[in-house]
């Protein structure tokens, strides 16, 4: 699963570094787009926590202190490198930079929606625009918050509902988000208030939740494999049609945000199961690739980092002095890129062996079976 991490956070930043960069060539704007895709590496990341979080708590739901357990191990994966950042942008950097512009002392004014993983409720109150400005984006921790919140409640379902009842609620969940993401676009309400509260994106979470559920019954996924690789063709096409008709698959645009998301909770479905039953087929054995588990591997740090990270490293290395020194857009563009990746990758390596892993260790005290590698990292 870890390679299915890799492509998901790949994705996400990708897109934020092509966005953030100038695209004057109109054949290199045309490349750049090829990347608009990559907001849906969030979906990847809800489908992939719904299916290993239900897992874990299919598992472990007839064991002693099973909530004391669950919640344990989320505190000591998350909250540690989370609030870490947080302290480092408010609470230190401060001492070394001014927040003097109207900006970034917006987000300063509105930081009590981060600390309190309430940070996609802030932008349906607030709008998205006070979590990023000028030198300083924290509007990425948007997702981070919808999972927490989804941690708060789904042990609850699981522990105290019988299989078939998760199912039928698994089931109710992907049926009720895009209802109310369609009902929402149909009442000409803005993209945000599709795109981030946390009702509007259940059926991610609830997708990955359904698979774990029917890896646990008679028969498991192997018989229904040919199921979702009949559905993931066919979301695959209505994919399609959603780009030729929104000329592309843009997050600003409503209807795509009412449609897409559909398409890809099913196509990952799909991918995992193929992963699950573990057959050696062609997706499992495209997500064994080595850099794709190494950036699955660190994924938390670089989706954490990514993003703060983005302006200062531009202001460091401006990309249109890379333009002009190479004389091509394109190479000036990449080379920011690459050099952009590579910097997240570092400060993840040392934040994962440096600070994560020793909280990591602690998730011991709170084991009810033997861990995974795919666990460890979720």
């Amino acid at each position: 699963m870890d390679g299915l991490r890799g492509v998901a956070i790949l994705s996400v930043m990708l897109f934020h570094v092509c966005l953030r960069l100038q695209w004057n060539v109109p054949a290199n704007a045309k490349l750049a787009a090829l990347f608009e895709f990559g907001w849906i590496g969030v979906d990847i990341f809800f489908v992939l926590s719904g299916f290993l979080i239900t897992r874990i708590l299919l598992e472990t739901k007839e064991t002693p202190d099973r909530f004391k357990n669950f919640y344990a191990r989320r505190i000591l994966r998350i909250i540690p490198a989370y609030y870490l950042l947080l302290v480092a942008i408010f609470v230190i950097l401060p001492f070394f930079v001014e927040f003097d512009t109207e900006g970034v002392k917006r987000i300063q004014r509105n930081q009590g929606w981060l600390w309190t993983h309430m940070t996609n409720w802030g932008f349906v109150w607030h709008r998205k625009v006070w979590a990023t400005a000028d030198w300083l984006a924290m509007d990425h921790l948007w997702s981070l918050a919808v999972e927490e919140q989804f941690y708060m409640v789904w042990p609850l379902a699981v522990f105290f509902l019988k299989r078939p009842q998760v199912k039928q609620l698994c089931f109710a969940c992907l049926v009720f988000s895009p209802a109310l993401r369609c009902l929402l676009w149909l009442m000409q309400m803005r993209n945000g208030a599709l795109y981030f509260p946390t009702p509007c994106r259940l059926d991610g979470l609830a997708m990955g939740a359904l698979v774990a559920v029917l890896a646990s019954e008679p028969g498991g996924l192997v018989m229904r494999q040919a199921l979702f690789q009949r559905l993931a063709v066919g979301v695959t096409a209505l994919l399609g049609v959603v780009m030729i008709w929104r000329g592309g698959l843009k997050f600003t645009d409503s209807p795509t945000v009412v449609f897409a998301p559909v398409c890809t909770n099913l196509m990952v479905a799909f991918v995992i199961v193929q992963i699950a039953i573990g057959t050696g087929g062609f997706w499992q054995r495209q997500m064994s690739l080595g850099f794709l588990r190494a950036a699955g591997k660190y994924s938390y740090a670089l989706y954490l980092f990514h993003a703060p990270l983005l302006h200062p490293l531009m202001f460091l290395l401006p990309a249109n002095q890379l333009v002009a020194y190479f004389g091509s857009e394109l190479a000036g563009n990449l080379t920011f890129a690459v050099f952009f990746m590579v910097v997240n990758f570092v400060l993840a390596f040392l934040s994962w062996h440096a600070f994560e892993r020793h909280w990591l260790k602690l998730k011991e005290r709170f084991e009810a079976r033997s861990g995974s590698a795919d666990e460890a990292n979720i």
